[in-house]
């Protein structure tokens, strides 16, 4: 079985690019060959029989993903599915799976080829069963591919990976390793070939079913000791280490903003090149 990604528009007899998995880019004609094939599943990356939560943001009335500007979140209406199955917020749903696989095509591991139709699905910041609402949240905005083999490493090893959304709207994966060496993660995931993808999103419904209580007990500063602890202890380590590398972001975004507006004003006042 293979996997194409293209837009209704192009399947339409619009111009406009595919993605093969295994492949890369095809043509739109190749695109509809494909399509017209008998043994083809043609399947929309948004459930059917699930109406949107709710959309968010200004209307925008583009239906074309091919050729066209990367919508931003704040200058294009967002629709916004369910993201974890209803009786178990940590389970992303069937839809919202494929579509974290259709958004990243690979693996996000710093170098990894594999494909993402075959990778794991893994929360990025790691979910917390024990306090669900501290973060972690069952989200296309948190959740990314991984290969097996990635996923074994990020959540048995030190690493840790953020992903986020840049100023101009494209999501950014990163790694920082345990000596603090930030990698970048792939430079372009699929929004840059279909940017109407961003317009996409699948998250945890504020209300979720209740959880059990956990009382943890006072350790008194010991170093936790059982399986349990260890893992509560890495997460909240990843936690802080995440909010140090956003609170650095914003310090170097503000540090940016301010040369620009230093350079704009000393240009005002130079002499006129004659």
């Amino acid at each position: 079985m293979i996997h194409v990604v293209t837009d209704a528009d192009t399947l339409a007899g619009g111009s406009g690019p595919g993605w093969v998995d295994g492949h890369g880019v095809i043509c739109d004609e190749h695109v509809r060959d494909l399509a017209a094939r008998h043994d083809a599943t043609l399947a929309p990356v948004t459930p059917v029989r699930t109406p949107p939560g709710r959309v968010v943001a200004a209307d925008d009335a583009s239906t074309r993903t091919a050729n066209a500007a990367a919508p931003r979140p704040d200058a294009a209406s967002v629709i916004v599915f369910p993201g974890a199955l209803p009786g178990d917020p940590y389970r992303p749903t069937t839809a919202c799976a494929e579509f974290v696989r259709v958004r990243d095509g690979y693996c996000t591991e710093p170098g990894c080829t594999r494909s993402a139709f075959t990778a794991d699905v893994d929360h990025v910041a790691e979910y917390d069963h024990a306090r669900p609402a501290r973060g972690g949240a069952t989200s296309s905005e948190n959740l990314n591919a991984k290969c097996r083999a990635g996923h074994l490493h990020k959540t048995h090893g030190d690493w840790t990976d953020v992903q986020y959304r840049d100023e101009q709207g494209r999501l950014v994966t990163e790694f920082v390793t345990p000596e603090g060496f930030v990698i970048p993660g792939e430079a372009e995931t699929l929004e840059d070939l279909f940017p109407n993808l961003r317009r996409i999103r699948f998250e945890q419904a504020a209300k979720a079913p209740p959880n059990p209580r956990v009382i943890v007990p006072d350790r008194h500063g010991r170093q936790p000791r059982t399986i349990t602890e260890r893992t509560a202890a890495k997460h909240a380590k990843r936690r802080e280490e995440r909010a140090r590398n956003q609170a650095q972001r914003e310090a170097n975004r503000h540090a940016r903003s301010e040369a620009a507006h230093h350079r704009a004003t000393n240009h005002d006042d130079d002499p006129p090149p004659f």
